[in-house]
């Protein structure tokens, strides 16, 4: 009879990081749905146990991945100060095609996709909105509000192109510089 091998302890800390990745892969590969606590406690190669003791349930666990991959993705859409609308456009084309699976995740949500993550994606969209907005302020758009609802229109667009591979992240560069020239 063979034993099952148990995965070795190790901090906490260290532990939650395994869940969420594992969660985020079954997340992309089948969905919301299937992100189950027992599929992600296969897929982590530990107990049920264990994921509960580290989120206590499955809502806790998306919550800490949706803040765990928008504090990332938020980080990643920075650029320097002097930098424009280009540069903006240029980085964050770039980080969608750097890490495809946590853009989809908040780009891309699929249906059944639990509320938490429509509101997270929400709260996420309107801290872009804000940077957009002092972005663009330098150029004295007509309508700033309304320049920066559609340039964030346009870059979640152009996000989703890039990562069904339809349109190379630098045709979008491009466009934008001829648009601003």
């Amino acid at each position: 009879m063979s034993q099952k091998t148990r995965a070795p302890r190790m901090p906490i800390e260290v532990r939650r990081e395994q869940v969420l990745d594992s969660a985020l892969r079954i997340i992309c590969a089948r969905g919301y749905a299937a992100a189950n606590m027992e599929a992600i406690a296969r897929e982590t190669g530990v107990a049920k146990t264990v994921v509960y003791d580290a989120y206590g349930n499955r809502e806790n666990l998306l919550r800490a991945l949706l803040e765990r991959e928008e504090r990332h993705l938020l980080a990643s859409l920075e650029v320097p100060p002097d930098a424009g609308l280009v540069e903006w456009v240029e980085h964050g084309l770039r980080t969608v095609r750097e890490n495809p699976a946590e853009w989809r995740l908040l780009l891309a949500p699929a249906e059944g996709t639990p509320d938490l993550v429509r509101e997270h994606v929400d709260s996420g969209r309107a801290v872009v909105l804000a940077y957009l907005r002092e972005l663009l302020a330098p150029l004295h758009p007509p309508d700033l509000e309304l320049t920066a609802r559609a340039v964030l229109a346009a870059a979640e667009r152009a996000a989703l192109d890039v990562l069904d591979g339809e349109i190379e992240p630098e045709r979008y560069v491009e466009f934008v510089r001829r648009i601003l020239s």
